[in-house]
């Protein structure tokens, strides 16, 4: 169980090296060799849910509920990106999130939002249930 509390103002930053299964052309999403919009939005959501986890309580997690972001900067295979998380604000049990990609050169890759809703693992689980 987690002594620590969520705030308002919390940062991660967590930085990956693109690699060749995260490029478009090898996912299917085009035929380009750049990092696809796809992996970039899995890489962000890995962020955002690494700088949460410590501090949810036993029984509950954190699931995606809403992700828009600009991917405007195309990068290839072994170039180093970081992405920067920053918790914005918090409205009862939703998360909102502001996030940055940035390449090895400083240059953003892309920026976004996103907000994730902390759940009940017990509850939420009744309602997947068939």
């Amino acid at each position: 169980m987690s002594t620590n509390t969520i705030e308002e103002g919390l940062r991660l930053t967590l930085e990956k090296r693109v690699e060749s299964e995260e490029l478009a052309k090898n996912i299917g999403t085009s035929k380009v060799s750049v990092l696809a919009t796809s992996s970039l939005i899995l890489f962000m959501e890995k962020a955002v849910s690494m700088l949460i986890e410590p501090y949810l309580e036993e029984g509950t997690e954190t699931v995606s509920s809403e992700i828009n972001i600009k991917h405007f900067k195309p990068v290839g295979e072994g170039v180093l990106i970081r992405c920067l998380v920053h918790l914005k604000f918090i409205e009862k049990n939703k998360l909102f999130f502001d996030v940055v990609i940035l390449d090895e050169n400083h240059e953003e890759v892309a920026i976004g939002a996103h907000s994730r809703y902390i759940v009940q693992l017990e509850k939420f689980n009744k309602l997947i249930e068939r």
